[in-house]
């Protein structure tokens, strides 16, 4: 246990073994989408329009293949199939702290991939799965154009959110995008308002009053040296996109108007 920092050891989701069971990965796409009444992949996905647009707007100059995707915290790995069933010629990585819900993520990855074939003769590369923290990961410097994260910034107390935007910095590509996907926050649907303030005591959320009161997701991407692209809202969720520049100083950050610990990795384990 001490490859686990102090804030992932307890419990979350009423869970006791928190992120470290099997059963515990077994049970969050069910549980999840039973909450959000069955919207939860709308919400994730609609990260999913930064991403085309970048894809997009490179096309024509690189080739997809040459385009390097980063999914941090993937859990189970849902999310990832719906990336490579988008961008199949993409090198992408998947990576997590927990071993458990990484096998879970390869499980669902290698049904996809049958899946695909099966259906429509595609042959796609798996990704590959590394495990390791957020704020602390073992890529080189400059190495991926896009970095993607979904529902990780309330699940982590307010010093983490900094480290791991800034390590999302140090492996992004100058002119690379962040794209970060999570619970909406006070005061980006008043109306809302009062479902967040109740979400932590109902669901066992030990970080989320903070996320959602106190933290300018903003303020933490921008003062590490990132550019502030687009907020989205999506339903309960709201998306966030961030571009490194070119450059380092190349435009001061802007505000929107209105592992080193490495545990394990292996590229298409299954």
């Amino acid at each position: 246990l001490k490859m686990y920092p102090k804030y992932y050891l307890q419990n979350f989701h009423w869970q006791t073994d928190g992120w470290l069971s099997t059963s515990s990965a077994k049970a969050y796409e069910y549980t999840t989408e039973t909450l959000f009444s069955g919207v939860q992949d709308a919400m994730q996905r609609a990260g999913f329009v930064s991403v085309s647009e970048f894809v997009s707007l490179r096309r024509g100059v690189v080739d997809e293949a040459d385009i390097s995707l980063l999914e941090v915290a993937c859990g189970t790995g849902r999310l990832h199939t719906f990336v490579k069933d988008n961008w199949p010629a993409m090198r992408t990585v998947a990576s997590d702290l927990s071993p458990y819900y990484l096998q879970e993520a390869r499980e669902n990855m290698r049904y996809f991939l049958h899946f695909a074939e099966r259906t429509t003769g595609r042959v796609i590369d798996p990704p590959e799965f590394v495990q390791c923290r957020a704020e602390s990961t073992p890529f080189v410097s400059n190495s991926f154009d896009i970095v993607t994260c979904t529902y990780l910034f309330h699940e982590i107390p307010e010093p983490v959110r900094h480290q791991v935007a800034e390590e999302m910095l140090r492996v992004l590509k100058p002119g690379g995008i962040v794209v970060i996907t999570d619970s909406f926050q006070k005061g980006d649907q008043p109306d809302k308002d009062h479902v967040g303030a109740l979400f932590p005591a109902n669901y066992h959320e030990p970080f989320y009053l903070n996320y959602f009161e106190d933290t300018d997701l903003v303020e933490v991407f921008c003062s590490r040296g990132f550019v502030f692209k687009r907020h989205q809202i999506a339903h309960l969720s709201k998306v966030l996109t961030f571009e490194k520049p070119s450059e380092v100083g190349e435009e001061p950050p802007q505000r929107p108007d209105d592992a080193t610990t490495t545990l394990r990795r292996g590229g298409g384990q299954w």
